[in-house]
Parts: C-alpha cells; sequence; structure tokens
C-alpha cells in the first residue's frame, strides 16, 4: 500500500466482499458473553465486528455492534474494563459493557470517519475520551460514562488525510495530546478544558519526516526504560521515537507488509502490531525486537484497522482493569504479572 487514498479507495470499493467475510468469521466465533481475559487480543476486522483471540492466536468470541459500519478501526477500555470500538463507516463508537458483554451501539456521535479514540480514567482529561477523525481538523472529546460530547477542538490537519486520524495522550499532567494525518509527521496539542486549542510544535522532526512512510497507529510508552518514547505504524514498519521525535529503532517485518494498527502489550516490555491486507499480527520485544508472537485472524485481506488488548497500558489510564482487580500493572506486581502471562502462552 503506497498511500492513504488507495486504503481510503479500498475501504469504500470493498464493502461486499468485507461483508462475505464477515459473515464467514461470523460462523466460525461465538458471541462474547463471559467477562473479558487480561492478554486477549481484540482485532477490528469489519462488518461491525472485533475478533478476540488468546495471545497466541486461538479464536475465543466476536462481538458485533450491530451498526452497519463495513470497518470497525480504532479501539480501546476504558478504567471499568468497558470496551470502545470506532465504526470508521458510520462515524461512531460503539461500547460493550464488561464483565457482561453488553452493547451500547452508536455510544458516542457526532465524528465524522472516527478512526481512534484514547479513553483517559486520571490526569488533564480524566473521565474523557479523545476520539481522532479521518474526515475532518478536529478532535472529539467525549464524556466516557455517557457516551455525551463535550467539545469539538479544531487542530491543524496531519498531512496526507488532513484529519486527526490517530490520537493519544503524550502526557496526562499537562494535556499533551499527539496525533497523525497518516503522512509523514506526528501534530502536538493541548485542547484545553474551555474548548480551546493550543496548538503545539510538531513532534517530529523533518529528519524523521523525511524518513517515514505513512503513520498510523501510535502508542506512547509511560513507563519503564522507554518512557517517553513513542511507537508507530509506519506502513512498511514499526518505528520508536524518541521524546524529542528522532527515530531511535525500527522495527521490519519483511517486504510488502502493510502495518495500520498497533498497541502496547499489559507486560511492559512488547507491544501489538497488525498488517491490514491480510491479517497478520504479531508481538514484538521493545528492546529487542524479537518477535514473540505470529498468527493470522483468518478474515481475509483488507479487514484489519484496529488492534487492542486487555491490559494495555497507556498514559492516563484506560487499558482495562486486571483480573483479579486487585493486580497492579507496575512495579513487581507488573513483573509477575508478565510472567504469569509467558506460562498461558506456552499451554
Amino acid at each position: 500500500m503506497t498511500s492513504r487514498n488507495r486504503i481510503l479507495t479500498g475501504l469504500l470499493s470493498t464493502t461486499a466482499l468485507m461483508s462475505a467475510w464477515g459473515a464467514m468469521d461470523a460462523a466460525n466465533a461465538a458471541a462474547c458473553t463471559g467477562a473479558f481475559v487480561m492478554g486477549d487480543v481484540f482485532a477490528s476486522v469489519g462488518s461491525s465486528t472485533v475478533d478476540v483471540f488468546t495471545p497466541t492466536g486461538a479464536l475465543v468470541c466476536t462481538l458485533n455492534d450491530a451498526s452497519g459500519s463495513s470497518f470497525t478501526t480504532g479501539s480501546g477500555f476504558d478504567a471499568a474494563g468497558n470496551f470502545y470500538v470506532t465504526n470508521f463507516s458510520t462515524g461512531n463508537i460503539s461500547k460493550f459493557n464488561d464483565p457482561q458483554p453488553g452493547l451500547v451501539t452508536a455510544f458516542m456521535t457526532g465524528t465524522s470517519a472516527g478512526e481512534s479514540i484514547d479513553n483517559q480514567s486520571t490526569g488533564f482529561y480524566a473521565l474523557t475520551s479523545l476520539v481522532g477523525q479521518a474526515g475532518a481538523a478536529a478532535i472529539n472529546k467525549y464524556n466516557t460514562a455517557t457516551g455525551a460530547l463535550i467539545h469539538s477542538y479544531s487542530v491543524t490537519g496531519g498531512n496526507l488525510t488532513g484529519g486527526t486520524d490517530w490520537v493519544d495522550v503524550y502526557n496526562p499532567t499537562t494535556g499533551q495530546v499527539i496525533y497523525d494525518g497518516e503522512g509523514t509527521r506526528v501534530l502536538s496539542a493541548i485542547l484545553n478544558a474551555n474548548g480551546t486549542t493550543t496548538q503545539l510544535a510538531a513532534f517530529t522532526s523533518a529528519a524523521t519526516e523525511a524518513a517515514l512512510h505513512h503513520i498510523f497507529a501510535m502508542r506512547t510508552i509511560g513507563t519503564g526504560a522507554f518512557a517517553g518514547d513513542v511507537l508507530l505504524a509506519d506502513s512498511v514498519q514499526d518505528v520508536l521515537l524518541d521524546s524529542s521525535g528522532n527515530i531511535i529503532k525500527h522495527y521490519l517485518l519483511g517486504t510488502g507488509v502493510n502495518l495500520f494498527s498497533l498497541n502496547l502489550d499489559p507486560d511492559g516490555v512488547s507491544f501489538w502490531t497488525g498488517d491490514f491486507s491480510n491479517g497478520h499480527i504479531w508481538e514484538i520485544n521493545i528492546a529487542s525486537g524479537a518477535i514473540e508472537q505470529s498468527w493470522l485472524t483468518g478474515t481475509g485481506g483488507g479487514t484489519l484497522y484496529g488492534l487492542s488488548v486487555f491490559g494495555e497500558i497507556q498514559q492516563g489510564g484506560g487499558g482495562g482493569v486486571p483480573e483479579p482487580a486487585s493486580l497492579a500493572l507496575l512495579g513487581t506486581a507488573l513483573a509477575g504479572f508478565g510472567l504469569a502471562r509467558r506460562r498461558r502462552k506456552a499451554v
């Protein structure tokens, strides 16, 4: 995939094929009925559908939000573990309650081609959700609990789409958010409580932008050795930026890849990324670049446009409640959880 225009053309012209894939997928997976499980991978595979997999790639169940959206895209969890997914084709966000999945369709509305959601539980944007849009130079802020729109912030549009496709809170204390328009630039702003925007200098340098291709999903690393760094899905590669926006590491997964989705793992040392063109998903060690998991969603090409992990680590909270609820996602507790999760992978 060489341009966002080609991707959008695919999104708008393959509805019938995607519906067929979605029907086949639904026939092979039961609807989710139980509590979400720490470490499970939520893949937005289109036709109003998100498939849930174990970390080793076994299909667990399917969430269907009945939105009629041909494309499900970015997603995430709030602090209580409830799951939210953007419906690119219908411009709204659906919510699935945890632990007994109950659907609240069109829970957040008023977006234009909504593509990403960042649910915040603490800090500057506490108890709100930020939604990026491919179709507008704006970031919408919602009340996470009620789904009500609080403000729609006008910002500088990203290069290529002119929108704010992928949004991530970089600093939950100051309110700095970063976002991209699926071009080569990561922009930055503060969304003030009164509805105004303080536009900041671009996060990426000119040298970095010259070395990038098409930035899609991204995630700020908030803790550990890479705190303040940012992971990007840059179509032909994944990339790690430092806090100054410079490239410090490339993650190459072969030729012909189309990396679109990305999220951090609960273990704090690895991340997940997905190829929209064939549904291939990888888990990668941040420090070494080693591939820890590699499997296919099995839903066909041109469908995988979002990826979340229950318990994913993000700035400002969200991510989902650990199971049991008393488990802390920091320090020695996180290390212990990582060991337990590795044992689960080996089963």
